[in-house]
């Protein structure tokens, strides 16, 4: 396929996430005891302390809701989260940096950026962990290369992924083919969280399953490749399905609008759904709203424990929706008139 510029595909492409899973030399990869935890936790801040300004949380310091709006995020993991005892966790200011430390490995650190930025997000990745091996004795062997808890993440180490909002090939059924199909270059399609999770609100992740006996470049220009290949599958299929369809689709785009607007009451689920049709309207200039951004940034806010984290207090599912509804209608009429 030709190239062509992952800006043609900024509505559908969401967010860009590299991460590497690394060890320490001389301790069980699956930690035992606080001692062995609270010195990996040392290890690693002190190795970490000049690539940026982190926070550091142990996940035993913070409440269920403080977890899980961290989780919902993306920013740590439910498996750190159920490492209650050992698991912490650095986080830079914008969070665009997080290093996860006994998780399942010792060390998992994610970049996040906006947009199709793997190069960008890996070579700053690869900062860190340049001063991570520097400060800290990796466990590293010269055939295998990094090793891991999990045997599939032997070699590199590495998880490429690339979050994308695919609402026609979801809405049609062809996701299912899709996944077969990138299945035989070693990709995967999973849901907003992961293995796992569901695809909430018609996003998907786009991510390398093969690490070892490829180089991180090789992972990189593969992910690439392939979402900027699903990007044009999908605004073909949206084309159809969508744009030579502008009655219906501007009815059910400024529908959704309406109701978003005037809610006072709005269910999490109910809000992807609708969401979903406005900003389907928006890409094809059936709404006048121009930063798509703002939308993905406005799913995270509004998800149940962002809320709660946001208003101060734990919310009734009552509260919730009652919240969400003002805030999403706020919003909206805001980004229609910028």
């Amino acid at each position: 396929m030709e190239a062509v510029s992952p800006d043609l595909y900024s509505g559908n492409i969401i967010k860009t996430r590299i991460r590497f899973a690394r060890n320490l030399s001389g301790y069980p990869f699956r930690v035992g005891n606080e001692r062995q935890a609270n010195e990996i936790v040392k290890k690693v801040n002190r190795a970490l302390i000049k690539c940026d300004t982190f926070n550091l949380y142990f996940v035993k310091n913070l409440s269920p809701v403080t977890l899980e709006a961290m989780k919902e995020r993306n920013i740590i993991s439910q498996n750190l989260m159920q490492n209650r005892e050992y698991g912490a966790a650095l986080v830079n200011a914008d969070e665009s940096l997080s290093v996860m430390i006994n998780e399942e490995d010792h060390v998992r650190a994610q970049c996040f950026m906006n947009g199709l930025r793997l190069k960008e997000a890996y070579e700053r990745l690869d900062v860190l962990d340049d001063e991570l091996s520097k400060n800290a004795d990796i466990a590293f062997h010269p055939q295998w290369g990094y090793l891991t808890a999990c045997p599939t993440n032997l070699g590199t180490g590495m998880r490429a992924s690339v979050m994308l909002f695919l609402p026609a090939l979801s809405e049609s059924g062809k996701i299912k083919r899709l996944e077969k199909e990138i299945a035989g270059r070693g990709l995967t399609v999973r849901g907003v969280y992961g293995e796992g999770s569901v695809a909430e609100g018609c996003i998907y992740q786009i991510s390398n399953e093969v690490t070892l006996g490829v180089s991180e470049y090789d992972v990189l220009s593969a992910v690439e490749k392939t979402v900027l290949e699903i990007c044009a599958a999908e605004r073909s299929l949206a084309e159809k399905m969508y744009a030579s369809k502008e009655i219906i689709t501007m009815d059910r785009a400024r529908r959704a609008y309406g109701l978003l607007t005037n809610a006072v009451l709005l269910k999490y689920e109910e809000f992807l759904s609708l969401i979903a049709e406005v900003k389907i309207g928006a890409m094809f200039g059936m709404l006048n709203i121009q930063n798509l951004e703002a939308l993905n940034d406005l799913t995270l806010k509004v998800r149940p424990a962002n809320l709660c984290v946001q208003y101060g207090k734990e919310l009734s599912a009552f509260d919730r929706d009652l919240f969400r509804a003002e805030l999403v209608g706020k919003k909206l009429l805001k980004l229609k008139e910028e």
